[in-house]
């Protein structure tokens, strides 16, 4: 009751006090996307729409541990600002964006409970978001839109239109540097990997274990690439993900298991000449490096969630098996296995081949 009163109060505030007038190129910025990998490059397009937009403001990002390795090279950014899932690490936070004078805020997501309320208490001006994204907290928000059905991408793209952001190119953007570059190719020179060698990664991970396809797939179908592409098989993953990954590694004959640094990751992804995934956050960052990309999608919609303006990249998508979906309370992979294994493999070879 204590908490709903403060932000009722908080609200009225945001709604009554005079806003400051600045001149366009004074504008100040913060985009709050506290989250995981795939929905941080989610963010990279409407960033780059917002710098291309204002290229004299000052544009800062509140993000989470992962999203920083996502955006700390990023040339579209001014500052990062990292919170961890802690009162303290935002009251930390606070204090330092306080000097900052932001004028607008643009709530792209909030894992974090306490983002919002930080914008509000930091007297932001424009606090923009879309209803009913904003964790029970709209009446923080300055401008509310409605939600639409439409992809992340589209949606985030939405609220920097309201800003007065001009939309431009729509597709992802992962930045690495030259010394991410010389430690891809180190990698591949000691494990004396020859340049002619196709790549092909599979990362048979993914946050939620129904959007994951049986590991002996994985190897099924790297066995099969293998044997018909003649190619080195990574397969990729996070640390956390480090067993699954070495049990499918290991039953492919010459396989890699894979874990490096995002930025580095990107770097040697760059170079794949394919990636066969399932809906998580590795796949985003193989479109955002241009790589030629198979997606599995089962039951979340790829309209809402997969590849956007990829032309490298396909979709193998099958509709949820069950009514309702019984979603994150789901352990198995039943929606994944409509797609036949043959088709998995025809739509592989057929975008290796494009």
């Amino acid at each position: 009751m204590k908490n709903r009163f403060i932000i009722n109060a908080l609200s009225l505030f945001n709604r009554f006090r005079k806003k400051r007038v600045l001149y366009p190129a004074e504008k100040s910025f913060l985009v709050v996307s506290t989250t995981g990998l795939g929905d941080t490059l989610w963010a990279t397009p409407a960033i780059r729409c917002l710098r291309e937009s204002f290229p004299k403001s000052y544009l800062a990002v509140l993000t989470s541990p992962v999203g920083c390795e996502v955006l700390k090279k990023n040339p579209h950014i001014d500052e990062l600002f990292v919170v961890k899932n802690s009162s303290l690490s935002f009251l930390k936070v606070f204090f330092r964006l306080r000097t900052k004078k932001i004028e607008t805020a643009l709530l792209f997501h909030a894992s974090q409970r306490l983002a919002l309320p930080l914008c509000a208490f930091l007297f932001i001006p424009d606090i923009i978001g879309t209803k009913g994204c904003s964790k029970g907290l709209d009446a923080l928000l300055t401008a509310a839109l409605e939600q639409k059905e439409e992809h992340e991408i589209a949606r985030r793209l939405s609220l920097v239109q309201r800003a007065g952001a001009t939309l431009s190119s729509l597709s992802l953007e992962m930045a690495w540097d030259k010394e991410d570059e010389k430690r891809a190719e180190g990698f591949l020179e000691s494990h004396r990997i020859p340049s002619f060698l196709p790549l092909v990664g599979l990362p048979p991970g993914a946050k939620d274990r129904f959007k994951r396809l049986p590991p002996a797939l994985f190897v099924r179908l790297g066995q099969e690439l293998k044997e018909r592409l003649g190619c080195q098989i990574f397969v990729t993953g996070s640390l956390s993900e480090r067993s699954l990954i070495e049990t499918v590694s290991s039953q492919i004959e010459g396989a890699i298991p894979l874990t490096l640094p995002i930025s580095v990751f990107s770097a040697l992804l760059s170079r794949f000449a394919l990636f066969i995934t399932n809906d998580t956050g590795p796949m985003h960052l193989a479109v955002a490096a241009k790589t030629p990309t198979l997606a599995l999608f089962s039951p979340t919609d790829p309209k809402r969630c997969g590849p956007y303006h990829a032309p490298r990249s396909r979709v193998l998508y099958r509709p949820a098996t069950c009514f309702p979906c019984l979603k994150k309370k789901c352990q198995e992979p039943f929606c994944l296995l409509q797609i036949p294994f043959q088709t998995i493999v025809n739509e592989a070879l057929e975008l290796y081949a494009r």
